[in-house]
């Protein structure tokens, strides 16, 4: 049964909650109540004394590792009739697939820069010579400074070959020889989660023919075409003929030259965010809206100006006219030049 909140390991570590449970143990997150900090804590579930030598040795190399994009591992221990454990610290943020889980599909220019991003700590890892091999989206991290981080790595080491259905290559889930190209097929299906919203099909279903892989584009019409491509590249069933390193991968997901990119709704969106400390500049519109009131004001003031001029000038014209009228009126009659008939 998986530890519980509230629950103490080790007496250092406080369980906060389950992120994710396999066949062959769990992972938790958890509050370091030494160091004031949280952990992801990775538990492995067998208590042979040969596994816990190879556990040893495989925690040892995995503290060795230093890469910004790669948490840190901070103590491993076994417990008696328990299991394995290995303490990283917990990295903060949002997964790829809690993305997928709330919005479906991404768009391509969103999902280029994550992947991208992803694969420089697993260029690290392939460098170092240790393969990753538990690639999924609930593993890539984005945290609320937008840094991308690749987490919960396989552990190789100890002989097995984890896999989450639909991301692990059909070496890796036959229990064979794994290389750099397992990591690259788990690449691919996590490109294709993202970009269709659905998990690729099953890989040795796939070989047995029991099931079929749709392309990308036949599941969502809006995939780019190159994108689809690369997708089906990466998911080849035999691993000389995916891309021959994670590097070449990265590149392949460039927008081909003089292709368009996609539509994509920015009435929201902003090429770059405005610093905190800057001010804000003045909304265009509403200046735009100012001048138009100040040009409507003068407008109907002169329009305002010229009638009541023009009234004035009618008062007094009519004013003028009546009081010669009244003159005129007032006037005594003229004395006819006639002479008077007599009778």
């Amino acid at each position: 049964m998986p530890l519980l909140p509230e629950e103490h390991l080790h007496n250092r570590y406080r369980i906060v909650g389950l992120l994710a449970t396999g066949p062959y143990g769990a992972v938790y997150r958890a509050w370091d109540k030494v160091a004031g900090d949280g952990a992801a804590i990775k538990e492995y579930r067998d208590t042979s004394v040969e596994i816990q030598k190879r556990f040893r040795a495989e925690a040892r190399r995995l503290a060795d590792l230093r890469h910004p994009q790669l948490p840190q591992v901070l103590d491993h221990f076994a417990l008696e009739d328990a299991g394995q454990y290995l303490v990283s610290r917990y990295v903060d943020g949002v997964s790829l697939q809690d993305l997928v889980d709330q919005y479906g599909p991404l768009p391509s220019d969103l999902i280029v820069p994550w992947l991208q991003s992803a694969c420089q700590p697993l260029t690290y890892l392939h460098e170092q010579k240790h393969l990753h091999l538990n690639i999924k989206p609930a593993n890539i991290r984005v945290t609320p400074e937008g840094e991308v981080f690749l987490v919960d790595s396989g552990l190789p080491g100890l002989g097995v070959r984890p896999h989450t259905p639909g991301y692990g290559a059909p070496e890796q889930q036959a229990q064979g020889k794994v290389s750099p190209a397992s990591d690259i097929y788990s690449l691919g299906a996590t490109l294709y989660t993202l970009l269709t919203g659905t998990v690729p099909a099953n890989a040795l279903g796939r070989e047995s023919g029991l099931s079929d892989l749709k392309a990308p584009r036949e599941i969502n019409p809006d995939v780019e075409p190159y994108l689809s491509i690369v997708a089906m590249r990466a998911l080849s069933l035999r691993p000389d003929t995916r891309y021959e390193s994670v590097e070449a991968f990265s590149r392949a997901l460039e927008r081909p030259a003089g292709r368009p990119a996609p539509q994509v709704s920015t009435g929201r969106r902003t090429a770059e965010p405005v610093p905190e400390t800057a001010a804000a500049p003045a909304p265009r519109v509403a200046t735009r809206s100012r001048v138009q009131i100040q040009q409507r004001t003068i407008l109907g003031l002169s329009i305002l100006l010229i009638a009541v001029l023009g009234l004035i000038g009618w008062l007094v014209s009519s004013t003028r006219r009546i009081s010669c009228n009244n003159r005129k009126a007032r006037k005594p009659p003229r004395p006819s030049s006639r002479p008077l008939s007599p009778h």
